[in-house]
């Protein structure tokens, strides 16, 4: 008879609960159960803890929404439930063993005022109840577990293995939970509480780490619209920011995390709802990417990072690249790998104290920097080129730039040479080639003016172009000094029987035929 109603009531409580919640097995007639009692927290709850023995430390906390469940293992005697009631052991790794023990002394009150199947009864007392049977309402102070946690972790850092390991149990075993003020009665902690916790771990994080584990499960279970694609999908299928909450789907947010990285914009990659500052983690990039993709994202990750590192500069030579860390004050850093000691303002081999030497490449550049910088920017480049060197460079860029700007290079010879007077046939003074000063072309030395009289030449009729005015004079010295180029014109373009002529009105070169 007992046998059938037990095995009606575990039945029922299989279809009540998931396997999560309860399991069962029967050996030898009898039934062993096992449930966990997933606690319902209230809003906003959190723990809080600190190590008592040090009183001006400040009290922590942690906001939590899921706490580790509590576990009941229950055996069913042969004559429950008529005569005898189940034998039970509750455990827990968070509360203490006091409090562990008024729930079981709560059970065994609730098994007195019923006597008939009672276990469904305990389920609910201790998955609704538990929490404000305890009066533990919108934090749960965790100072006596943390203190004790502490202790033990001392007592193994300066003990013998063998000791430590000893003393550790019987710690856990008896101690962890008391209160400090005065010592419990002997038959205050009943022996079907257990604290079930691992030595030497932090409680406190492990409570953390058990409720980020449950916020996943219980994300996974449940059904959000993508603020991008605009469709219900899984928790299964989407993923979440941290800690604004905003949830896309997988696909979408994979697509947004692929273009991030092949631009390299690896940095800062915030959740795409408007306005929202919040980064996705990289563990997070890592579970949407490819491997492939995520090893560039890595890799640029890094990168990036160490360029905005004041202390650390890579190594100069190109099989190297290693990032080297460098102390701000000193100008020489040394490469761990290739053992390359270089200066880190040129990165040249280090030169001590003589200044950096300056490419050619650059000197235009600096010396742009150096006109337009400031009091303290001129200061600090001159500390770091030196400042005969700089006034140096602006000499010879200056006189450079001049050069360039009123000089041609000779075809032949490539020397520079100035244009004082003059039509636009050139002798160069160095090797006496001849050359346009218009476009460059050497000329022939049997005719040097057929370059100006040829129709088909770029330059014809352009002899004294850039030399001659175009405006009329307006005296006497600018009518010299008309009267004079064209004298000379004419005379350079008498060739064969036939002369050109000067117009007196300054219009034009007319050919004389008497």
């Amino acid at each position: 008879m007992d046998y059938e109603k037990q095995k009606d009531e575990v039945t029922a409580l299989e279809s009540i609960y998931n396997e999560e919640e309860f399991t069962y097995r029967e050996e030898n007639g009898r039934f062993n159960c096992t449930f966990k009692i997933l606690l319902s927290l209230p809003a906003n709850c959190h723990l809080t803890y600190k190590d008592l023995r040090h009183e001006a430390d400040s009290v922590q906390k942690v906001q939590i929404s899921y706490l580790p469940p509590l576990t009941l293992h229950v055996t069913l005697p042969e004559d429950y439930p008529s005569v005898s009631a189940p034998t039970f052991t509750l455990c827990s790794s968070w509360l203490r063993l006091v409090a562990l023990s008024k729930l079981c002394k709560k059970l065994d009150s609730l098994w007195e005022s019923s006597k008939q199947e009672i276990l469904f009864t305990w389920m609910e007392f201790l998955q609704d109840e538990a929490l404000e049977f305890l009066k533990i309402k919108d934090y749960l102070d965790m100072d006596h577990v943390y203190t004790s946690y502490k202790k033990t972790l001392e007592k193994l850092q300066g003990s013998q293995v063998n000791r430590e390991t000893n003393e550790s149990n019987k710690q856990c075993n008896s101690g962890l939970g008391k209160e400090s003020s005065a010592p419990k009665k002997p038959n205050a902690i009943d022996k079907r509480a257990i604290l079930d916790c691992a030595i030497g771990r932090n409680p406190i994080q492990v409570l953390i780490d058990y409720n980020e584990k449950r916020k996943h499960i219980e994300f996974k279970k449940n059904f959000y619209t993508c603020n991008i694609c605009f469709t219900d999908k899984s928790g299964e299928h989407c993923t979440q920011f941290l800690p604004c909450t905003h949830t896309f789907c997988k696909d979408c947010i994979r697509n947004y995390f692929e273009v991030k990285i092949k631009e390299g914009s690896v940095q800062n990659i915030c959740c795409p709802e408007g306005q929202c500052k919040f980064e996705a983690t990289p563990n997070q990039i890592k579970d949407l990417v490819s491997s492939e993709l995520f090893s560039k994202y890595d890799s640029l990750l890094l990168s990036t990072t160490l360029d905005t590192m004041m202390d650390i500069v890579y190594c100069p030579r190109r099989h190297c690249q290693y990032p080297v860390t460098r102390d701000p004050d000193d100008t020489m850093a040394k490469c761990p790998v290739c053992q390359y000691a270089f200066c880190v303002r040129c990165k040249m081999v280090y030169h001590g104290i003589e200044p950096c030497k300056i490419s050619s490449a650059e000197k235009q550049r600096l010396l742009n920097e150096y006109q337009s910088a400031s009091i303290e920017k001129k200061a600090e480049m001159e500390q770091r080129y030196g400042k005969r060197q700089l006034q140096i460079i602006m000499e010879n860029t200056m006189s450079e730039n001049w050069i360039n700007d009123n000089s041609h290079n000779c075809p032949h010879c490539k020397t520079a040479i100035e244009k004082l007077d003059g039509c636009n046939k050139m002798t160069c003074s160095h090797c006496g080639t001849y050359f346009c000063w218009l476009c460059g072309s050497r000329l022939n030395p049997e005719a040097p003016y057929l370059h100006f009289r040829n129709p088909e030449s770029k330059c014809f009729n352009m002899l004294y172009r850039g030399v001659i005015p175009d405006d009329e004079p307006d005296d006497e010295d600018d009518f010299n000094f008309h009267a004079e180029y064209l004298e000379n014109y004419l005379y350079e373009y008498m060739y064969e029987d036939e002369e050109y002529i000067y117009d007196e009105d300054f219009e034009e070169l007319v050919f004389d035929d008497d």
